[in-house]
């Protein structure tokens, strides 16, 4: 199981574990005038916050579960990750799709003047990649897998 799986699991964990305790708390205390309103707003906060963490995981929870992943080919740009330096962005040239992982490939060189061909695993709908290969454009040898 890799890192954007991982992450996925984590993020769901976190709406449900803020979810619930916020309904809990709201339901039985918001009309409590011994509680201040500072706490209610709080308890608030956290019920939107967990919201919003299973907003952007659920439509994704059966795929996850099912591993019913989309998988795109083509020949691809790869390109270090501006904001950190073990990250990589993977663009396909064909449908200019870009996607980005944490664990960058050791290869020998980036960039637009070095293509490779790619194969990214994603969910259906793009939202979360799940992992990539990377394979010599003449060949089709094996370079890296993710």
């Amino acid at each position: 199981m890799n890192t954007e799986i991982i992450t996925y699991f984590l993020i769901l964990l976190l709406g449900v574990s803020f979810v619930l305790p916020a309904c809990y708390f709201l339901v039985l205390h918001f009309d409590n005038q011994q509680y201040a309103f500072l706490k209610k707003l709080k308890w608030t906060g956290v019920l939107l916050l967990g919201l919003l963490c299973l907003w952007i995981t659920v439509p994704n929870f059966t795929e996850m579960l099912s591993r019913d992943y989309r998988i795109l080919e083509g020949s691809c740009i790869l390109e270090p990750s501006e904001s950190k330096r073990t990250s990589i962005d993977i663009t396909l040239t064909e449908t200019n799709d870009m996607f980005s992982f944490r664990d960058g490939p050791d290869l020998d060189a980036y960039g637009k003047k070095v293509p490779y061909y790619c194969r990214v695993t994603t969910t259906r709908n793009q939202a979360f990649e799940i992992d990539y290969r990377v394979y010599d454009k003449d060949t089709k040898k094996l370079l890296y897998a993710n």
